[in-house]
């Protein structure tokens, strides 16, 4: 009957009834695991930081909002600060928005940025040195 619930109903139950976060265990493992193990390096790493993100979400259920955001992100928020706290990269997502650098916000056009790095002014040769003086340094411009 757990199962015709919506995830606010679910976690709303949950705080009383750990049976209906075993719902939402069952709904949202495979996407953790994966989410998981995208940053981890071995399996045994992926299934330890899988658990301890459920544990974590079932002991901090009292703090979730509905209003503010849908189950899976705030599951989401919990692997990321999982997986910073074991100094593990997280990268960002390759497919997702890309924040705004306020730019846009500003109502300016967001600047051009190379794709590759490129030379620029701050590399410097040093010349030989000379008996005459202190050394001096040509920079390398574009």
């Amino acid at each position: 009957m757990l199962d015709i619930l919506d995830d606010r109903q679910l976690a709303q139950s949950a705080r009383r009834n750990p049976d209906a976060f075993g719902v939402l265990y069952d709904r949202y493992f495979a996407r953790i695991y994966r989410l998981v193990s995208a940053h981890t390096q071995n399996l045994a790493q992926t299934e330890q930081l899988t658990e301890e993100v459920f544990f974590n979400a079932l002991s901090e259920l009292k703090r979730y909002r509905p209003a503010r955001q849908d189950f899976f992100s705030w599951l989401r928020g919990i692997a990321l600060m999982s997986l910073s706290a074991r100094g593990l990269k997280v990268r960002p997502d390759r497919h997702g928005p890309r924040p705004d650098s306020g730019y846009q916000s500003a109502g300016r056009p967001a600047p051009i940025r190379p794709r590759l790095p490129t030379l620029s002014a701050a590399a410097a040769v040093p010349l030989p040195p000379t008996d005459e003086g202190p050394d001096i340094v040509y920079a390398l411009g574009r």
